[in-house]
Formats: C-alpha cells, structure tokens, sequence
C-alpha cells in the first residue's frame, strides 16, 4: 500500500489523476494478499490472545483505513474501521475470533462494491451564471446527489472566507443550517450531502474548514462516518448535531474525535458558539452537558447498560429498536447477517434482555429512539 508514497509529484491536473488511477491499480493487484496476510495475523491472534501479534494487527488495519479512503475505496476503509474496532479489545483479552474472521471476509467482499461506484473522469462541470454578476460552480452533477455550491466572482479570484459541510438526510435542515450560518460567516461557501458516501466523495473533492454532522443517516451511521472521517482527516473540525439528547451520544462523540455534540434543539445562537469554538481548536459541549462533567455526574460511563455497548453495537441496537430485522441491518451495513446476530447477541446480554421486542422496549424506555 506504498503505491503514493513513492509517487513523483505531479505538475497538472491529468498527472494527478494518471498517478491515482496508478495507486489505485497496484491496490487491486495486491488486495487478495493483504487480505490473506490480515487473516493470518486475524488468526494468529485468536490463537494467542493478548500474546499474539494485536499491535501488528491495530496497524495493519489502521493503515488501510487510512489508505483505501484516499484512492477512494470507502467500502473498504469503512469495513477496515469496524475490523479495527475488534481488534480494538484484543489487547485485554476481548477478542471475537468469529467476528473478526467475518470482518476480514466483509472487507475482501467491499472491493467489488468500490470498484463499482468508482466515477469515471470528468471534465470541469460549467459555471452557471447568475443575476448579480456571480458564477456559481457547481461540483457533482448526479441527479441524486446534492451539489456543492460556492460563490465565485468573475475575474476577481475570489476565496471563501469559510468552507462549511453540512452531512443531514433532510434537505430542509441543511438548507436551514446554511442560511443560518451565511448570517454569520460572511462569504461562507457551503457543501451539501445526504448520507456518508456523498460526504466522503464531498470531503476528496474540496477542501473543508469545518464539518457539520448529523447522527442518524441512511446506510452508515454519523459515528461510523465520524470515525472513518477522522482516520482520513485528522485535523478537520467536526460539530456533531443531532436530534438524539446529549446523555446518550455527547461522550462517544467525543471520544471518537468530534469537536461538539449539540442537540438540534439548542438555540441558533449557539451553533455558530460552537463552531467558532471549534474552529478555533477547542471543544464544545452545552452549557448543562459541561456542569455534569464538571461535577462528575458522568465520571462513570458504564453505570447504565446500554453504555456499556461499543458503538457498533449501539448502532446495531438503534436500528433493532427501529424494527428492523437482522437481514435488513446487515444489508444496510454491508455485513453479514451472522455478523449482525452476533452484534444482536451481545446486545441481549448488555442489556439483559430475552428478543429483540424488548430491545426496543429498552430503547423506548430509556429515550434511545426518536
């Protein structure tokens, strides 16, 4: 996976896109091996437990987590993350050997999705012109996919002040956020995606000053594309913005990396609070969310079950208690329905629970599901 790591640079346009088509061919030719040496390390650590090679493992996974999102194979990188999360509890003994070898299994499977979804090339999309002397270039003219708009005035080379992603299923709540935020951040430019594999093809386009993230999206979860989002941009500042209230995702948002947690029900005032906050590398939580931690409300995460669940599991948990069946969650996350039952199990345990009837029971009961 060292394919643009010994790449010359390039001097155009077309070099860059001859040497990733590069990159990205020596990936294919060599993924059924890295695959095959993923497993044996997968094995060898089931085999050994903590003794076992997990720190070879952690950044073998890492790596392509990494990698595969920057030739553009998220499939892959995101299946990689949830590899990467078992792999995560190998160290104390918390190894699924039969989940691990699934996910070794789902990411051989993710290459073919990649590849498939891999646009061709092409050409600058047209400027379409406007009434007060303006262009406005539009990048990502599929008819499915909303498009990144940012203002450019003719001739006079101009640089948004702010570049801004809004990732929410609601076209009127990312229009609202827009406008809300344009009031603020004046000459602001705004991107625009529905779900996590429009944000990711957002996010290798352009270059962003800050992301706004909702939780619950179609397909991939917010957590899952936060993380996946993190690993491959790092330094990018992230708001989270949910409908969820802030004691059930505030803290695993925070640990994955987020800037903030805000619920949508927080006063406009605030938004633009946090991302200045954000922005300007600091950390944002409401004002009550920082009272609890300050007084140590929160000291213990794990007093109630269902926070004792990995976030994989949390997902799998919310999409149950949304009714769906184990086949329809494994389909919606790319993972086999073994894997989803053992996700399932583990759920039943956490919570202390007999089906999934009362898996939404719990979720209802302690605010989990809106």
């Amino acid at each position: 996976m060292n394919a643009l790591d010994s790449a010359s640079p390039a001097s155009s346009p077309n070099a860059l896109q001859q040497g990733l088509n590069e990159a990205r061919q020596c990936f294919v030719d060599t993924f059924a091996a890295q695959c095959d040496s993923i497993r044996i390390l997968v094995d060898k650590v089931a085999a050994l437990g903590p003794k076992g090679p997990v720190a070879t493992l952690t950044q073998v996974t890492h790596r392509l987590i990494g990698f595969a999102g920057t030739i553009g194979f998220p499939t892959i990188s995101a299946r990689a993350s949830e590899l990467a999360d078992l792999v995560g509890g190998a160290g104390g003994g918390a190894f699924d050997a039969v989940v691990a070898r699934d996910g070794v299994d789902a990411i051989r499977k993710a290459l073919a999705k990649d590849l498939s979804s891999i646009p061709p090339n092409r050409s600058s999309p047209p400027a379409v012109s406007t009434a007060r002397g303006a262009k406005f270039l539009v990048a990502g003219n599929e008819s499915d996919q909303p498009a990144i708009v940012t203002t450019r005035l003719e001739g006079a080379g101009y640089v948004p002040t702010i570049r801004v992603l809004i990732v929410d299923d609601h076209a009127i709540v990312r229009s609202g956020l827009r406008a809300l935020l344009s009031n603020e951040f004046r000459g602001a430019a705004f991107g625009e995606a529905s779900d996590a594999r429009q944000a990711l093809e957002q996010l290798r386009n352009k270059k962003w000053d800050v992301a706004v993230l909702d939780i619950v999206l179609p397909g991939k979860s917010g957590l899952d594309l936060l993380k996946e989002l993190k690993a491959e941009w790092p330094g990018l500042p992230v708001l989270v913005l949910s409908g969820h209230r802030e004691d059930q995702f505030a803290v695993r948002v925070l640990k994955a990396g987020a800037g903030g947690y805000m619920a949508k029900e927080s006063v406009p005032e605030e938004l633009t609070k946090a991302i200045h906050k954000i922005l300007d590398g600091g950390r944002y939580v409401s004002p009550a969310l920082a009272e609890e931690l300050a007084l140590g409300v929160r000291k213990d995460l794990t007093r109630t079950p269902h926070e004792t669940l990995s976030d994989r599991e949390y997902d799998v948990m919310s999409r149950i208690a949304s009714g769906r069946t184990v086949t329809e969650i494994a389909d919606e996350l790319s993972l086999s329905a073994k894997t989803i039952s053992t996700y399932r199990t583990r759920v039943l345990e956490k919570l202390g629970v007999k089906n999934s009837a009362q898996i939404a029971q719990y979720a209802i009961r302690n605010g989990l599901v809106m």
